[in-house]
């Protein structure tokens, strides 16, 4: 009887792995807290000497690259290379909309409130994750 509840198990753990909800979820948590590292990291070091803007658009960038390679991979399996293109510009424009709300969202909760940068940036990074997987569920890799 334990062989079969545990091979029951196993086939539903399997299942779950493989519902795409669940890697979309994993992969961009995953990806926000890579961002958010990124940012960290670029803020520590730069950001007495380059303007906030350009180190957003910084991270930003490379963010959106690695974001998009592992959505591809993970979650969507991009084979083909038109597909893949196509994707990547839809991606992108998703990216340059989110990118704009991130200024906004950070100027407004850093220079309006004078909330910390750091508090302020992952507030918005969860909050940019939730439109981002709207956006990119039924736009970029639909």
């Amino acid at each position: 009887m334990k062989t079969y509840n545990h091979m029951n198990i196993q086939k539903k753990f399997f299942k779950l792995l493989s519902d795409q909800k669940l890697k979309y979820l994993l992969t961009g948590s995953y990806n926000a807290l890579i961002g958010y590292l990124l940012f960290v990291l670029v803020f520590y070091y730069f950001s007495s000497t380059v303007n906030h803007y350009l180190l957003l658009g910084i991270s930003h960038l490379i963010g959106t690259v690695h974001n998009f390679f592992s959505y591809g991979t993970f979650v969507f399996k991009l084979k083909s290379k038109p597909s893949k293109f196509r994707s990547y510009l839809k991606f992108n424009l998703v990216y340059i909309f989110t990118f704009i709300l991130n200024v906004i969202l950070f100027s407004l909760l850093t220079k309006t409130m004078n909330w910390n940068l750091y508090l302020s940036q992952a507030l918005i990074v969860f909050l940019l994750a939730i439109i981002g997987y709207i956006l990119n569920k039924y736009y970029s890799f639909k």
